[in-house]
């Protein structure tokens, strides 16, 4: 990072220092946007690699005969959407409190953003498979995998000490980790669900949604404005 985005908590847009022991990319600065863009980026390549991997089916057969075969992998589209455009409303989420970044922070999204960039491929497991425990354990395992590494971002941005986020009253903090830990706890739920009926399992995963309107009620947040530049 550059000496205009490294320095201490008080820093300002403007600001010449010299880098600190913990540099940090501020809200506002070139390269606080740049991990954010970047965050946007993945999330579009994801599903629009879901898309990609849609495909008719080449037989001689009717359409209806042909919707009906593609109807598994439209199916599995449909989740995974779903589930990305889940994780990218947390993301957005939760950078509305963090306005900092510092390099610890900035793996845990690259890790995040990883898991995020794999979901096509278990989606396309998941699609192509006909019945069998396997291939929706294997699917509720990375998706939870990015629900953990989502949490992750979210309490270590407010333990770290260098005041990554900003000013935020403890029931804001709940609301958040409880609403991000109900994703990995539901997908992690229905892998023993999956061993016993595997066409139950993915039933189960609309409770992640069920419970974010629960968690809205029992413990409300005041939203705060979106900011600009």
């Amino acid at each position: 990072m550059t000496g205009d985005t490294e320095g201490a908590d008080e820093q300002e847009p403007g600001d010449r220092r010299k880098p600190g022991i913990a540099a940090l990319s501020r809200s506002g600065f070139i390269e606080y946007d740049r991990v954010l863009f970047f965050s946007d980026a993945v999330f579009a390549i994801a599903i629009t690699l879901l898309a990609v991997n849609l495909h008719v089916p080449r037989t001689g057969a009717g359409t209806s005969h042909q919707l009906r075969q593609a109807l598994p992998n439209l199916i599995g589209f449909a989740i995974s959407f779903a589930v990305i455009g889940l994780f990218w409303l947390g993301h957005h989420g939760l950078f509305r409190y963090i306005v900092a970044l510092d390099r610890p922070l900035t793996g845990l999204n690259l890790l995040f953003l990883g898991t995020i960039a794999f979901l096509p491929y278990p989606t396309e497991v998941l699609s192509a498979s006909r019945g069998g425990a396997a291939p929706v354990i294997f699917y509720a395992a990375c998706a939870a995998a990015a629900g953990i590494a989502e949490l992750a971002i979210w309490v270590y941005a407010t333990h770290a000490p260098a005041g990554l986020t900003q000013a935020a009253t403890p029931r804001v903090r709940l609301n958040l980790l409880l609403r991000l830990a109900r994703v990995p706890v539901v997908f992690l739920a229905s892998i023993p669900v999956a061993l016993v009926a595997p066409g139950l399992a993915p039933y189960l995963w609309i409770l992640i949604w069920i419970l974010g309107m629960a968690i809205n009620r029992i413990v409300p947040r005041a939203d705060v404005p979106d900011r600009i530049g």
